[in-house]
């Protein structure tokens, strides 16, 4: 009996709270009153929430009480509203501000967790899609140069090896991330940053200063986060786009993306394809290329589902196979060529991960693997030749024939993470990960082999604590073990490591909010690298016709770091005009820091470079950045940087032998390829509601480059280059299909590099130094192309 009255009493009380629910009613619309179809309401710290109709009016029903509405659509900045509910049905209605400058955009990459872009403990920067269609960038390379304090530069004129250069440090500094993992592996971090198109990118987030306690080590000079496309809106576009290099070499690339999202939001799967092709380019008529033949098919997906409101899973997977080749004799086999460097890239990688939040939404637990198989067949010689019948093989024949390699890379991160958010005052989170990179590159002519496997055990935390409204304060820290196992091969001669180390880096960042508009931060964190192959040591250059390979020294010690960072970030968010403006000071402290020099010639040609520990460097600087919107008609994005980049004490370039007669050893005191002068530009205006114009600049500034001079015993003088300026200009045409704005047919065209500031000279001929190489990446270079889109 007793049982039943509880049922009873529990189904009254059911009844009874159904109907002491009360209606709120609604709408959402823009600044102009114009309703925002599909946004959506969220009833804070609650999984309550729902979905406004085509009108933009949305019902609710809550108890009664005290409650907090959150009203979002994407591209707007959130609003926020306080209600109490009593007896009676009431009205709330919402007005949402264009958000041109993104900053009210959630970004994951400076804490791990969703903050708004503006709100970050630590500076975070954003290089969105329209930006990249702007820049008409069509890889993600030639996109990072319009964010502060990046820039991008070419390495090789052979193969076309480029790196991201952040804060005055080269590549191996910074640690780039897919969809927040770490696994843009070593040996894919050599092309990576080419093979990738702007297509399959959504946003890329930047965070400069040291970034090794929430990500591991390589993230001393900051993070690159690269965020594929999330399943939004359904959409349909189609494009194609056609270059001209000096108005000679084609550069076709054709893609698609599409996107299907259910009725209820709960599933959604984006698509993205494209392919590219690229012809070699010569820049100074002696037959050898400066810029390489490409060929690029990629395509993948990003997918998710919500089985409950608390729950979300996602999956992403995507295929990149990249051909490309410089040298020449473009028409024979690599080993017949004077010099060929040819590369085949195949890379599978992906993603799954679970999220789940309590029902009060304090809580979080975040499941998650991530992994990237690449396969790359390589060609790196020179002194080749057609072979008749009857010819004697010689031995620059068996070396050509034989200069064919083979890599294989196996890159994994699995882990779990924590989340308490229970109030604005406090978050904790907490994680362990493992990551697991496995390389093996192999080129049996040289007689050089590379087996590396390297295993890290990552755990870290962070508080984040808010005790004033007007201050935060961030706290973090991660502990490492790393486990390396590497065999070197070098003409014989076996390097082994065989390395366990435990590494534990801080972090400590402070925001303080002047005026409601005007921010003060400064942080602090350590980071470091370990002693393993990196992705400059897995690339190949050519110099006076021999290969070059870097060796690590056996007596190779963890690099190690202290970054600081201060700022004063200034923002207006009035109606129609939006603006924010940084000042950013950095310092970092590099101690051991690895260093390659004492070039020596192999009996059979190899020229062999050392990775060595140094006595330390400093790099210091300033980035201001301003960033400017007026309503939907203009846009500008601006940065620029000064540095000192420094070695403690001078460092030895090139050192003579004994064969080498009134020579003296060349030092330096300056980090090379690094100018104390760099920024960019980006504009963009809507001349009328068809057509828009957008201009671009990338400026670089003079620097000091290794040049080798002598390829008999690689003798190495610093040259002084000129500054350059890059100059973009762009026009697109947009066809209105329907009155509805819900097709679009978009033609647009341009000129890159408009006043051809590009490298004069190049080395010439079979001996050049296929490393000496700066300034921008293309010279002149028309375009033009067509969009067809659906939404």
């Amino acid at each position: 009996m007793r049982s039943y009255i509880i049922v009873a009493v529990l189904l009254l009380t059911s009844h009874l709270n159904f109907f002491s629910q009360i209606t709120i009613n609604g709408q959402i619309s823009n600044t102009k009153g114009e309703p925002l179809p599909f946004s959506s309401i969220q009833v804070l710290k609650t999984n309550k929430g729902t979905t406004v109709d085509e009108n933009g009016n949305f019902n609710l029903k809550l108890e009664k009480g005290n409650w907090t509405l959150v009203a979002s659509f994407m591209g707007y900045k959130k609003v926020e509203k306080e209600i109490q509910i009593n007896n009676s049905p009431i009205e709330v209605n919402f007005q949402l501000q264009r958000d041109l400058l993104g900053l009210n955009e959630v970004s994951v990459t400076a804490t791990r967790s969703d903050v708004p872009v503006y709100e970050a403990p630590v500076i975070v920067n954003q290089i969105d899609s329209k930006v990249l269609e702007n820049t008409q960038s069509l890889s993600i390379s030639e996109g990072l140069n319009f964010s502060p304090g990046l820039r991008l530069e070419n390495n090789c004129q052979n193969c076309g090896f480029s790196q991201l250069r952040m804060n005055g440090l080269d590549g191996a500094y910074s640690q780039i991330l897919i969809n927040g993992r770490p696994i843009f592996s070593a040996l894919t971090g050599v092309y990576g940053l080419d093979m990738i198109p702007s297509n399959m990118v959504d946003k890329i987030e930047v965070v400069r200063g040291g970034g090794s306690a929430l990500y591991g080590g390589n993230a001393i000079a900051g993070t690159v986060n690269i965020i594929t496309k999330d399943p939004i809106e359904n959409t349909f576009e189609i494009g194609t786009n056609y270059g001209l290099i000096n108005g000679e070499s084609a550069d076709r690339t054709f893609h698609a993306n599409g996107t299907i999202v259910s009725e209820d939001y709960k599933k959604g799967v984006s698509i993205y394809a494209m392919d590219r092709s690229r012809e070699n380019w010569d820049a100074n008529g002696d037959g050898y290329s400066e810029i390489t033949d490409i060929e690029n098919t990629t395509f993948g997906f990003d997918a998710y589902y919500k089985p409950t409101a608390e729950t979300r899973i996602k999956a992403n997977l995507f295929s990149i196979r990249e051909y490309r080749r410089g040298g020449n004799d473009f028409d024979l086999m690599p080993h017949q060529a004077d010099i060929a460097e040819q590369l085949d890239h195949n890379i599978i990688g992906g993603g799954l991960s679970y999220e789940r939040f309590s029902k009060s939404y304090e809580h979080k637990i975040s499941i998650y693997g991530s992994g990237q198989l690449t396969n790359r067949d390589s060609y790196y010689g020179a002194g080749g030749r057609v072979l008749n019948n009857g010819d004697t093989l010689t031995q620059s024949d068996i070396l050509a024939i034989n200069a064919y390699g083979e890599s294989k890379d196996i890159a994994a991160v699995g882990g779990v993470q924590y989340t308490y958010d229970p109030n604005d005052q406090w978050m904790i989170i907490a994680g362990s990960e493992y990551q697991n990179n496995n390389v093996i590159d192999e080129m049996p002519g040289y007689d050089r082999a590379i087996k590396q496997t390297v295993g890290t055990i990552g755990n870290y935390g962070q508080i984040q604590y808010v005790p004033l409204s007007k201050l935060t304060i961030l706290a973090g820290a991660r502990y490492d073990i790393i486990d390396i196992n590497g065999d070197y091969n070098f003409n014989g001669y076996l390097l082994e490591n065989r390395e366990n180390l435990n590494v534990f880096v801080p972090r400590l960042s402070v925001k303080y909010d002047i005026l409601k508009n005007f921010k003060f931060r400064l942080s602090y964190a350590q980071g470091y690298r370990a002693p393993q192959a990196f992705d400059e040591d897995l690339h190949i250059e050519t110099v006076g016709g021999a290969a070059r390979f870097t060796r690590i020294s056996p007596n190779l010690t963890t690099e190690k770091s202290n970054s600081y960072t201060t700022s004063l970030n200034y923002t207006i968010f009035e109606n129609d005009i939006q603006a924010n403006f940084v000042v950013e000071g950095f310092l970092t402290d590099l101690n051991d820091q690895f260093i390659t020099s004492n070039q020596r010639e192999l009996p059979n040609g190899v020229a062999i470079v050392t990775k060595r520990n140094g006595e330390g460097a400093y790099v210091y600087g300033s980035n201001i950045e301003a960033n400017i919107a007026m309503a939907n008609k203009f846009t500008v994005q601006l940065g620029g940087t000064i540095q000192e980049a420094t070695y403690k004490n001078e460092e030895i370039i090139w050192s003579p032998s004994s064969n080498d007669e009134n020579k003296e050893a060349v030092t330096t005191s300056q980090i090379l390829r690094t100018p104390n002068y760099y920024g960019f530009l980006s504009a963009s205006y809507n001349i009328t509601s068809s057509i828009t114009g957008s201009i671009s600049s990338v400026y670089t500034g003079s620097m000091l480059t290794p040049h080798i001079v002598n390829p008999e015993n690689e003798y190495t003088v610093l040259e002084k280059t000129p500054d350059f300026t890059e100059l973009n200009l762009k026009l697109s045409f947009d066809l209105h299909l329907s009155e509805k704005e819900s097709s679009h047919l978009i033609f647009f065209a341009g000129i890159q590099n408009i006043l051809n500031a590009y490298q004069q000279d190049f080395d010439k001929g079979p001996t050049r130094d296929a490393g000496y190489i700066y300034g921008p990446s293309r010279p002149r270079t028309y375009f033009a192309g067509i969009k067809f889109g659906l939404e």
